[in-house]
């Protein structure tokens, strides 16, 4: 009974969303006709009444034909950045036996509506539309569901039919190229193979021919007996460096939206420069933690950051993030420029070991770019990110 009760509550709310404010209004309109001309004999008022009921009935059947819809949407590129441009292309393929004729296709991206006018489906027959969504804000964006609006042509009834699923754009912070990052402890010598040849170390590479200098230890004998001559081990230098990014989520950090902005871009410039590098990459920022992971996931993480309330202080988030990636060498800590008292930033970065190379990135657009060193620690103060790839060259 409480299920079948509330299908009949959900099919009521439904027939109430069919009438348009125009329909709801020819409607209210045709019911005050009818009881003015029950209580008064006015001719009139019963001609009013059944010319509105014939309009409703007439706008009827244009809803009642079938729409049997697939589609699907396309995003190109899959993941953009702020401030740019992604192509939607809406395909459909009419599985009725009727041809819909210009079906008027709604498709919110984000917080934004668009409205979309298909060409004329046959059936079995597939179409598509493409359009564009520019100047988009950083975030996850859901683009969709693309639905359908049927209505007639008094617009007096309206019809909603769901086509698609919506689905998630990620729209990134914007970056700046960095060169380096610099260098930080390796914390492995059993890490990540990289492109330098070294003549000690634990990935073998190639062999070849001994150099007066070299070390008797490398020659393989083996070789070198089948060989002729004296033969060496030449090794990849393998390194393992863990670069770990502490975003300040506090709001009383920043002075305001453009502020924290610039915050999160900076903190991606710096994962994108750690990726380039080979770096191992941590993200921290409140309850948005990330470790060990490709940098496309810690990229699309940046794209959910917000300011927390109630998030925890800096220090913690620092001791938070070491706990996460405790094999970190080199830690990044970026916060905004309401963060004045070094003081309490040092103090925050006591639990910093002193073999971690730890910088602090202060975000302040507008101010003049700095590099100074302060209780054993760089602090980097950006006013925009075209000034991010200079002062982190000059640190």
């Amino acid at each position: 009974m409480p299920s079948f009760l509330a299908r009949l509550a959900r099919g009521m709310l439904a027939l109430l969303r069919v009438p348009t404010a125009t329909g709801r209004g020819v409607i209210a309109l045709g019911l005050a006709a009818w009881i003015g001309s029950a209580y008064t004999d006015i001719v009139e008022l019963r001609l009013l009444a059944l010319m509105c009921g014939l309009a409703v009935l007439a706008a009827v059947p244009w809803l009642l034909v079938p729409m049997r819809v697939d589609a699907a949407l396309t995003l190109r590129p899959p993941r953009a950045v702020a401030g740019e441009h992604v192509d939607i292309t809406l395909a459909a393929t009419n599985r009725g036996r009727l041809s819909l004729w210009q079906p008027l296709v709604r498709l919110p991206v984000g917080q934004r509506e668009s409205w979309l006018r298909m060409p004329t489906l046959p059936p079995a027959e597939r179409r598509s539309h493409d359009s564009v969504a520019d100047d988009l804000e950083r975030g996850v964006l859901d683009v969709g569901p693309a639905s359908a609006v049927r209505t007639d042509p008094l617009g007096l009834l309206r019809k909603t039919v769901r086509w698609c699923e919506p689905i998630e754009l990620y729209v990134r912070p914007r970056m700046a190229l960095l060169s380096t990052l610099g260098s930080g402890q390796v914390r492995d010598l059993e890490g990540v193979p990289s492109d330098r040849v070294s003549m000690s170390d634990l990935a073998f590479h190639a062999l070849r021919e001994y150099v007066p200098g070299d070390d008797l230890r490398h020659v393989h004998w083996r070789s070198s007996a089948r060989a002729g001559e004296l033969l060496v081990r030449q090794y990849h230098d393998t390194r393992r460096n863990h670069a770990t990014v502490v975003l300040d989520p506090t709001p009383g950090a920043y002075r305001g939206d453009d502020d924290y902005e610039l915050a999160v871009s900076v903190s991606a410039s710096l994962v994108m420069c750690a990726a380039r590098e080979e770096y191992d990459i941590s993200l921290l920022s409140g309850t948005e933690q990330i470790t060990s992971v490709p940098a496309g996931a810690v990229l699309d993480a940046t794209c959910r950051v917000q300011r927390q309330p109630g998030a925890d202080p800096l220090a913690s988030q620092v001791h938070q993030a070491l706990v996460l990636a405790p094999d970190t060498s080199l830690l990044f800590v970026v916060t905004g420029g309401v963060a004045d008292d070094l003081d309490a930033l040092a103090a925050a970065l006591l639990v910093v070991p002193a073999d971690t190379r730890c910088v602090v990135l202060r975000s302040v657009p507008g101010e003049e770019p700095s590099v100074l060193r302060q209780h054993g620690h760089e602090v980097i103060t950006v006013g925009s990110l075209a000034e991010l790839p200079g002062v982190m060259a000059a640190s």
